[in-house]
């Protein structure tokens, strides 16, 4: 009463296999949107109305301000602020230091040739 099964197995290369199975776990997270609701709208009217409205924009202070378009931007494009600002204050520190460097050795050849 026993029925015999056939099973194949197929082995991939790394490569075939990197382009056969989706390795990113898309299917896993939530859909995000990447179109807006007015798809009529190109990107150079999108900038066209971007240049009229600039100065009414707030600053700061919601997502529909400067920093929050520039906040969403640099994260669209993999950068947090507070690494560009970690960054900012780690090479004025080094400035500080090289400076504080050239000035003792100016100090140093000064005294030498007195």
């Amino acid at each position: 009463m026993s029925e015999q099964v056939k099973l194949q197995k197929t082995i991939y290369s790394l490569q075939d296999f990197n382009n056969i199975v989706n390795t990113e776990f898309s299917q896993l997270t939530t859909p995000t949107k990447t179109t807006p609701d007015t798809p009529d709208m190109t990107v150079d009217q999108f900038f066209n109305e971007y240049d009229i409205l600039f100065y009414e924009i707030p600053k700061d202070g919601s997502d529909n301000s400067h920093l929050g378009l520039a906040t969403r931007s640099l994260e669209y494009l993999g950068i947090s602020l507070e690494d560009l600002q970690s960054e900012i204050n780690e090479l004025r520190e080094e400035n500080v230091n090289l400076q504080n460097q050239i000035l003792l050795t100016s100090q140093i050849n000064i005294g030498t040739q007195v």
